[in-house]
């Protein structure tokens, strides 16, 4: 397999993460992750490992939301042998079971690991440039922690 091929591989499981969170598939998102995957939502909150994961979707987006879209751009991609990273943008838009609307526009920060059934998800940061309807959980000053800036 070239680095061309890893590059078109990781980008594809980022697609399909889009598609699959967004039919709702438990199994599917979380089989996209490694057994011990970490999913960080900034400000220190982080979900780890296969059941949590599953537990986290499960009563939160999938139990919250009836309705999501999720777009993925920008898909930047670095192979190093069996480990990869990979940074992209996504605009997602959520209605809640309510009817009410949110939207985040941000960035997955991914690191990946070959693996026996392919590339997966070792570790995601979720971080948001923009969102609105997201309520800011107690304490802190937005729903979504801000991408890191240079300047």
């Amino acid at each position: 397999m070239t680095i061309a091929d890893d590059r078109r591989a990781v980008t594809d499981l980022l697609l399909d993460y889009a598609e699959l969170v967004d039919a709702a598939d438990l199994d599917g998102v979380v089989g996209l992750f490694t057994a011990d995957a970490t999913l960080d939502y900034g400000f220190g909150r982080t979900v780890t490992g296969t059941e949590a994961l599953r537990a986290f979707y499960r009563d939160g987006p999938f139990a919250t939301y009836r309705a999501t879209s999720h777009h993925i751009s920008n898909v930047r991609v670095a192979v190093d042998g069996n480990r990869a990273t990979a940074r992209c943008y996504v605009y997602a838009w959520h209605e809640r079971r309510d009817g009410t609307q949110a939207e985040a526009w941000g960035r997955y920060l991914d690191d990946l690991v070959r693996t026996a059934d392919g590339w997966r998800i070792a570790r995601r940061a979720i971080r948001a440039a923009g969102e609105r309807g997201f309520p800011a959980p107690e304490g802190l000053s937005s729903a979504f922690e801000r991408p890191a800036r240079r300047g």
